[in-house]
């Protein structure tokens, strides 16, 4: 017998060197969430987190953050990347992300605390925060990649918060469909398409939101003319968390999976203060619904 033929997969596939959380693929995550071993240890991590969270369904919570820490290479990304899809629990290629993982877990008892969480509704965001962030760092950017990430995750423009915050008055004035429909009618191509660069043609934009009623010529001018939006705060933020938590079905739950948060800190106490305001505002407002999730080299103390 030929020794690549002991193995149960082909061992000519195509293997990722290191796994990245912005990597979506159907193809890889079924590769992934397949190939994962759970191995004693990673079971022990495994059962102190979904003990503390299963515990939040059945008794509110402030206690909302967990913190990965592990050197470089440890798997701690790749522990955040596997309960991300654990958690939200969605079908690869036809089969939910749970099944999967009970053929890892020998024990039925360990496993029943996953099954209980994975019941609920569930919806993750994601991301290297490194990757999401502007270049120009100062003590409001790990908020600044909070609202990135959140809005890009409801379907707003994150990459601009002026334009995303213009969105979401349009939606809360009912009127997003018509915007669009006018829009398009006015310039072309549609609002998604077009958006990223409303500012070579923000007549079209005022126009639009002229024509639909939103606002009135003197008021769309003057939204157009201020530079950005800078006034927005913690809890700002979390005020607009809970209204979308809120609007989902009991036992939802939105989490903030965020990959190499250590290293984007670094020894920045005005950064760290930020992130620690953000997440003990959702802790005390959201009551468990909202959980924040970070990687880091070095312990949450150091």
């Amino acid at each position: 017998m030929e020794i690549k033929k002991m193995f149960k997969e082909s061992i000519d596939r195509t293997i990722n060197g290191v796994v990245q959380v912005e990597q979506e693929q159907e193809s890889v995550v079924e590769q992934e969430v397949k190939e994962y071993v759970v191995t004693t240890e990673l079971k022990k991590h495994f059962a102190k987190f979904f003990n503390e969270y299963s515990e939040s369904f059945d008794e509110p919570t402030n206690n909302v953050g967990v913190w990965i820490t592990g050197f470089f290479g440890s798997g701690k990304s790749h522990f955040l990347k596997m309960l991300s899809y654990l958690l939200e629990n969605k079908d690869i290629n036809g089969k939910k992300t749970v099944d999967y993982f009970e053929e890892k877990f020998d024990d039925p008892l360990a496993f029943m605390n996953v099954q209980k969480c994975v019941q609920n509704p569930t919806e993750t965001i994601l991301f290297n925060i490194d990757a999401k962030s502007s270049i120009r760092k100062d003590k409001t950017s790990v908020l600044q990649v909070f609202y990135k990430v959140f809005y890009d995750h409801i379907g707003l423009y994150g990459d601009d918060l002026k334009l995303a915050k213009l969105e979401q008055y349009i939606i809360k004035k009912g009127k997003m469909d018509a915007f669009k429909e006018a829009f398009e009618s006015i310039h072309g191509d549609s609002w998604e398409v077009a958006r990223s660069e409303y500012i070579f043609f923000d007549t079209d934009v005022i126009e639009a939101l002229v024509q639909t009623g939103v606002m009135n010529e003197t008021s769309a001018e003057h939204w157009m003319e201020i530079d950005e939006i800078t006034n927005v705060t913690p809890e700002q933020f979390v005020k607009e968390v809970k209204e979308y938590v809120d609007s989902k079905p009991k036992g939802f739950r939105l989490l903030f999976m965020i990959d190499e948060a250590g290293q984007y800190i670094g020894e920045s106490s005005d950064m760290l203060l930020n992130l620690q305001t953000i997440v003990e505002l959702l802790g005390s407002k959201c009551r468990g619904q909202v959980w924040v999730m970070a990687t880091g080299q070095e312990a949450l103390d150091d």
